[in-house]
């Protein structure tokens, strides 16, 4: 009994998380930022933060670039005089991962990269969600795609 393993689920549900709560703070902003709930949800509606965690936790040189990313985006808002990043209003956090893509200079080349890889992470989450593919009318197909060459029954053939 003294040298039971622990079950596996609860191995892993047990996970520390990458980031710091002002970092994570700051990680939900841009999330909500890039794709912002409207009449349609957003991504964090989708649990995109959660998988960029999971995804952080097992890329350490992701989790560099976005702890880098998140902290140029939190003194950015702060020489605006915002708090935080998270603290600005979607303008502002707009206004400010804007300036990331858009240095003239290159001064800020690894924010450039953040907001890149953090623009795609958070897409290519949510647009793989069950939440972003309801968005567009997605339904996957249950059992594996079809042949090509065996269509529907219904569906028009294509006009040449």
């Amino acid at each position: 009994m003294v040298l039971r393993r622990p079950k596996a689920a609860l191995a892993q549900a047990i996970t520390a998380i990458p980031l710091d709560a002002a970092s994570l703070a700051s990680l939900e902003a841009v999330v909500d930022t890039i794709v912002p709930r409207d009449q349609d949800p957003g991504a964090l509606d989708a649990g995109v933060p959660a998988r960029i965690l999971a995804h952080l936790s097992t890329h350490p040189e992701a989790l560099s670039l976005y702890r880098a990313g998140l902290e140029l985006l939190d003194r950015l808002a702060q020489q605006g005089g915002a708090s935080s990043f998270g603290g600005l209003d979607a303008r502002g956090r707009q206004r400010v991962l804007s300036s990331l893509a858009s240095d003239p200079d290159n001064r800020r080349e690894r924010g450039e990269q953040f907001f890149a890889r953090a623009r795609r992470d958070v897409l290519a989450f949510y647009w793989g969600s069950v939440v972003g593919q309801r968005v567009v009318g997605y339904r996957p197909p249950l059992s594996g795609y079809p042949e090509y060459a065996d269509p529907p029954p219904g569906a028009r053939t294509p006009q040449r």
